[in-house]
């Protein structure tokens, strides 16, 4: 049943495709015959890039030529590029066929007037403009790929005649399109359309297959644009604009705008992107022509899509205003003034005022991105140099235009040089539209800057091959990774000084947009003056920026030994925070030279001053600066020894090597363990980075090697530019026997506050650390050291209460470090059996802490109580059955009532069971 009414369904769809495929192909044939000619346009066709072939109903007589054939392309007559190329058949065979000099695309409208046919014209409008051609050949030599829509020609060079004219079919799982050539034609048109995308389909003509068609799905996609305009309900001031995707990128498309109308508005050409979106901008448009909607063509396929309708109202009035009536930064800064706009995508900024302030500067802003608000930005430090693209500006997608800047102070400041704007409030307002002339602003504000300082300087060490500015870690982030604040430096590293100052950011933000920096490096070089001169010298840069770094400890009577960063320019590099007023100048000490051409690392022990100052100048009347002193010092390590003065391990996995040094925190450090034995060789150079607090501890496995082994230990220095030398001194070290351990836990009840360890054994001396739950469990808490030898009922006070029972896990640790304090993961590693941590584990029940009862001098006595007994009531009855007479007694009481009970839910069960069957 279900098969025949598939069957049944199958057919009737076939029939309806073929239908339509076949009622498709006569709307596109037909034409117009004028008064006095004979003939008519019975089909007609664009094929083989640029030849167009129109099926006459009878002979045109005499032959026509091409001047007597005009061609319009989308209306317009005779178009460059499209004239008549030559005529191929002339019209008195009854067909008429002419190339052009160039391909129609199928986006394209094509009509044909042809003239001078006795007396006549005819006209072919509409002509199907096709995008691919099979030229027949009787074998099935050809295929090729269509995107579903698109429109094939399939030419035969035999059908000519009325008495030719052959069948063709179309061919997928069944036959979806059988019909024959029109007369007089040679050209067929298949509408991909009806197709089914993912198919291939067999053309045949006149029973022989000629080509296999693929179908493609083009997946052109038009989107209203949410992100330019509103969507699909905007008002005029909004911008009307679609997302137009496809699975095919590079080629071109017509967008049209079309009105409530159907009438043309605008028409947009615009290369499609593959499987990113094309986004075409028709800008503002009037609400009396809505709703719209966008229809778009691709070019080389002739396939479209339209847009839902876009419905267009009369914006409300439009307002500005501003997300903080106060702005208030330093002089020489980057002030941001967020604009919001409500109803409008255009607003007037103005910053000062003529009367008030003798300085003002006015701009337009359009909200490009839609998101309804836009920050300007105004750069404090150049206003007044009629430098009008730095002074005012904003980021992102939004525009700025029309700046207009002036003022009596505007006047009269004709460089940077001289001094800059006043510290003190200037007037602010922002008004909806696009009119300049501002008498009545939506919103007033109030900007106000502050007179800037340098509050301090701070100095931080980082390993020599730190990259600070790298963009994808955060200076803050480096902070206690490879970032340490110090004013003690191993030479080589490089020094950070953290400048906390404002007034700064307007100069560096003018070297990156007017002059010639391309980041914050570059930038605060040429905005700040670093020459090696006397700190009190009037030379100075146009900001009036300045960083010194000289050389204190040069002895008496004699000058201070600044850096010379002229030519050490490369040993700088600088990562800006101007929100926080924050400036990260780190300077490679393995790259600086001294004004006396000393340099950092030729000497031992070296003590500097940086100082950073604002002199007077643009930016202030006063100076303000401020100093950090910090010292270097040639690099080292000290490998950590045992009372005997050697580095002692045991023959097991897991042993610990430390030290101190002082390079850097994050720096990456060797140790390198060589065996003096012959019959026990080994060279081990674990990787170590250097902690916070300037040590470091190497981990090694020895489980391979012999107690008794010696071998020596030093420090390697991967990052001395020196290629890699030892810097610590070379200490002996000796394998021992593996130190042993045992442990025993039993379970117990605690207030959680301790767990007590029954007993312990330790070789070597430790800790007893206690893991939740399991060995690799969180560390909850630590006993004291213990010495070596045996323990008993050892009491560790957890470091938080535990609140529920849990699984105490007990693991001896060693003291590696001989400090007697618990340091792991650092050190103080476990003691191991077989490679595996020494641990016991017991169920830690958690109970509420016992409180004693208070003594009291008088005893109550409980009330004297009825003790109350089961009651039993029996009950004779004599039953006449015909039998012996039963005697049966009725009873009460617990044990008879949950007898009962038990009865009743048996009863029950078996009713169920009952019901279920």
């Amino acid at each position: 049943m279900t098969d025949t009414s598939e069957k049944i369904r199958s057919l009737f769809l076939t029939a309806l495709m073929v239908f339509s495929v076949f009622a498709g192909t006569i709307a596109f044939s037909g034409g117009a015959a004028a008064a006095g000619a004979n003939v008519s346009v019975e089909q007609a066709a664009e094929y083989d890039s640029g030849t167009v072939e129109l099926a006459l109903n009878g002979s045109t007589g005499d032959a026509v030529d091409s001047g007597n054939i005009t061609v319009f392309i989308d209306g317009n007559e005779n178009p460059s590029n499209y004239g008549v190329d030559s005529v191929v058949a002339d019209g008195t065979n009854e067909r008429l066929e002419f190339t052009l000099d160039q391909d129609v695309q199928p986006n394209r409208n094509l009509t044909v007037k042809v003239t001078n046919l006795n007396g006549g014209a005819v006209v072919a409008e509409d002509i199907d403009v096709t995008s691919n051609t099979i030229t027949t050949t009787k074998t099935n030599d050809t295929e090729i790929n269509a995107f579903r829509g698109e429109v094939i020609a399939v030419k035969n060079d035999t059908a000519n005649t009325s008495d030719n004219s052959p069948s063709i079919e179309v061919d997928g799982d069944s036959i979806v399109l059988s019909d024959s050539y029109a007369d007089n034609s040679q050209v067929y048109t298949v509408d991909t359309s009806d197709l089914d995308t993912g198919e291939d389909y067999t053309i045949s003509v006149a029973n022989n297959d000629e080509a296999v068609v693929s179908i493609s799905d083009l997946s052109l996609q038009v989107n209203i644009d949410d992100d330019v305009g509103d969507g699909a309900n905007i008002d005029d001031t909004d911008t009307l604009a679609v997302n137009v995707s496809t699975n095919r990128g590079g080629e071109p498309a017509n967008a049209t705008l079309f009105d409530e109308d159907d009438d043309k508005v605008e028409t947009i050409v615009k290369n499609l992107q593959g499987n990113d979106n094309a986004v075409f901008d028709f800008g503002n448009q009037s609400a009396d022509d809505s709703p719209y909607y966008v229809e778009v063509t691709d070019n080389q396929t002739g396939v479209s899509a339209e847009s839902d309708q876009i419905n267009v109202s009369e914006s409300d009035d439009g307002d500005a205003s501003f997300e903080t009536s106060t702005v208030q930064d330093e002089l020489g800064d980057v002030a941001n003034i967020t604009v919001q706009m409500s109803n409008t995508e255009d607003a007037v900024i103005n910053v000062g005022s003529q009367e008030d302030d003798n300085y003002y500067i006015q701009g337009q802003l359009t909200d490009e991105d839609g998101d309804g608000e836009v920050t300007v930005q105004f750069n404090s430090y150049t206003a007044g140099t009629d430098n009008n693209n730095t002074v005012l500006s904003v980021p992102g997608d939004d525009d700025l235009d029309d700046v207009d800047e002036g003022g009596s102070f505007t006047d009269s400041r004709a460089n940077l040089g001289e001094d800059g704007l006043e510290p003190q409030s200037y007037s602010i307002n922002v008004s909806a539209g696009t009119s300049p002339d501002v008498t009545s602003p939506d919103t007033v504000g109030t900007l106000r800057l502050n007179e800037n300082s340098v509050e301090n300087i701070n100095t931080w060490a980082a390993p020599s091959d730190a990259e600070i500015d790298d963009d994808d870690v955060d200076i803050y982030d480096r902070i206690g990774v490879n970032l340490t604040q110090s004013d003690d430096l191993a030479a080589e590293d490089v020094v950070v000084h953290e400048i906390q100052a404002s007034g700064i950011e307007g100069a560096l933000e003018y070297e990156q947009e007017d002059g010639s920096a391309s980041d914050a490096t570059e930038a605060f070089v040429a905005a700040t003056d670093t020459t090696p001169d006397r700190i009190n010298s009037s030379d100075t840069t146009t900001s009036g920026l300045r960083l010194y770094v000289n050389r204190t400890d040069v002895g008496a009577n004699a000058d201070a030994d600044p850096i010379n960063f002229t030519n050490s320019s490369d040993a700088v590099t600088v990562v800006d925070d101007p929100d926080n007023n924050s400036y990260f100048v780190a300077v490679d000490t393995s790259d600086v030279t001294f004004e006396s051409g000393d340099t950092i690392v030729d000497e031992e022990d070296t003590r500097l001053n940086a100082t950073f100052s604002v002199r007077d100048g643009p930016l202030t009347d006063d100076r303000n600066s401020d100093s950090a002193i910090y010292t270097t010092s040639e690099r080292d390590a000290t490998l950590n020894l045992d009372d005997s003065g050697v580095v002692t391990v045991s023959a097991a996995a897991g042993q610990e090597v430390s030290g101190t040094t002082n390079v850097a925190p994050g720096t990456e450090l060797e140790v390198e363990m060589e065996s003096e034995s012959e019959a026990n060789p080994f060279v081990l150079r674990p990787e170590v980075e250097v902690a916070t607090d300037g040590t470091y501890t190497a981990m090694a496995d020895f489980s391979d090697y012999s107690a008794g082994t010696n071998f020596t230990v030093q420090t390697i220095d991967v990052d001395d530019i020196s290629d890699q030398e030892a810097f610590s001194d070379e200490e002996d070290g000796r394998i021992v026997e593996a130190g042993t351990a045992t442990v025993s836990i039993s379970e117990q009840e605690s207030t959680g506050s301790e767990v007590v360890v029954d007993s312990a054994q330790l070789s070597d001396g430790g800790f007893i650390a206690i893991h939740a739950g399991n060995a690799s469990g969180d560390v909850v808490g630590n006993s004291e050291y213990l010495g070596a030898g045996s323990h008993e009922d050892v009491t560790i006070m957890l470091d938080e209460p535990m609140d529920e029972d849990f699984t105490a896990v007990a693991m001896p640790h060693r003291d590696t470090n001989g400090n007697e304090a618990y340091d792991f993961p650092d050190a103080d590693g476990p003691y191991t059996s077989n490679d595996t941590a020494v641990t016991d584990s017991a169920n830690v029940t958690i109970v509420e802490e016992q409180t004693e009862a208070p003594d009291t001098e008088t005893e109550t006595e409980a009330p004297d109580t009825e003790t109350e007994t089961e009651e039993q009531t029996e009950e004779t009855t004599t039953m006449d059955s015909g039998t012996d007479e039963v005697e049966t007694t009725e009873q009460t009481g617990p044990g008879f009532t949950a007898a009962l009970a038990l009865i009743a839910l048996v009863a029950a069960a078996l009713l169920a069971v009952r019901r279920d069957n």
